[in-house]
């Protein structure tokens, strides 16, 4: 896949960085916490594995301050845009701001569909808009919004997603929902004031139509995806 140029003074890479680090420390602690029985170790032993996952834990706090810090810079902070699909396009910045968008609303989606951990990789997100924005600016796209679902799928925007144990749809298909979802409110037309709710109801109604979206997307029918967007974004 394409990489987009960086940009003097882009922060996304540095943010990529620091929350795949953060994510492989909170995942690797997890992991050796419930496969190392530390209470059946020998004494020096059990006191130096608890040493270390404490220090391993410290870390992952201090990363996660850090990328947090780092991710309040980009766009004037946090907020969700409340810029359509179609209005982000023509943007100057638009890569940056589906970038931005796109992490922010999978990751509540995700625990909206009880994903208990994640990765969502921004970068890779940029580079799929990049090329699929490329293609639609000439022309050579007929369905928008399912050839992006398409690609983000592809390049595996979503990584690493655990289902928890009370997760509302299986494990397997939380990515396809997950994308729905978002680009689902994307193609929606809101305000600032109704952009949470926008996110919150796009969420709701491919939860609530889950097996419909998962089949539908993993067949791969840009005709098919298109329609699903269509039946579902006005009632958004």
């Amino acid at each position: 896949m394409t990489r987009p140029p960086l940009v003097p003074g882009d922060t996304a890479p540095l943010r990529e960085a620091l929350r795949g680090l953060r994510f492989l420390l909170r995942r690797g602690g997890a992991t050796v916490a419930d496969t190392l029985a530390i209470e059946a170790l020998p004494t020096p032993a059990a006191s130096l594995a608890s040493r270390v996952l404490r220090e391993a834990e410290g870390i992952a706090r201090s990363v996660e301050s850090v990328a947090a810090k780092a991710a309040r810079t980009v766009l004037g902070g946090q907020d969700s845009p409340s810029l359509s699909l179609d209005e982000l396009v023509a943007r100057p910045t638009a890569e940056a701001e589906f970038g931005q968008a796109i992490y922010l609303a999978l990751s509540v989606v995700l625990r909206r569909l009880g994903a208990a951990d994640f990765f969502v990789s921004e970068m890779a997100a940029r580079s799929a808009f990049a090329v699929w924005r490329d293609d639609r600016l000439a022309g050579a796209l007929s369905f928008h919004a399912a050839d992006l679902t398409l690609r983000l799928l592809e390049a595996r925007v979503i990584r690493g997603a655990v289902a928890d144990k009370a997760g509302r749809i299986q494990a397997q298909d939380v990515d396809a929902v997950a994308v729905f979802a978002v680009l689902l409110w994307l193609q929606a037309t809101r305000s600032d004031s109704e952009n949470e709710a926008a996110l919150d109801a796009a969420a709701d109604i491919a939860l609530a139509r889950a097996p419909e979206v998962t089949d539908t997307v993993r067949s791969g029918d840009m005709a098919r995806i298109a329609a699903l967007y269509q039946r579902y974004v006005d009632h958004v």
